[in-house]
């Protein structure tokens, strides 16, 4: 790779979209995109335009309610590889009984 392949603003973008990645991570699920700029200090034009790349790449989800954004199953991929003795078992369907008794301690 040749220094002008890098140089620019290309390298100042890809930290931006992990600076989002984070963001979205740190805020969970529901974050708006003006939270995201805000907590960035990206424009929201650099905010927007980031979040839709992000999001048709798997890496984020906009809610159902299209009221804010979540990590998308690409970021979980790449936590699963980068950490693979700390993957999340999956959740089970089935509803959960309520104790019967109270949790001593409490």
């Amino acid at each position: 790779m040749t220094d002008d392949a890098i140089s620019g603003r290309k390298p100042q973008a890809i930290r931006s979209a992990l600076g989002l990645l984070r963001a979205v991570a740190e805020a969970g699920p529901g974050v708006t995109a003006r939270e995201l700029s805000r907590a960035t200090g990206l424009s929201t034009a650099t905010t927007y335009r980031l979040l839709t790349l992000l999001e048709g790449d798997g890496y984020l989800v906009r809610l159902p309610d299209l009221r804010g954004f979540a990590l998308g199953a690409k970021f979980r991929e790449l936590a699963e590889l980068a950490a693979p003795e700390a993957r999340l078992p999956a959740a089970d369907p089935r509803p959960t009984a309520k104790a019967s008794r109270p949790v001593q301690g409490t």
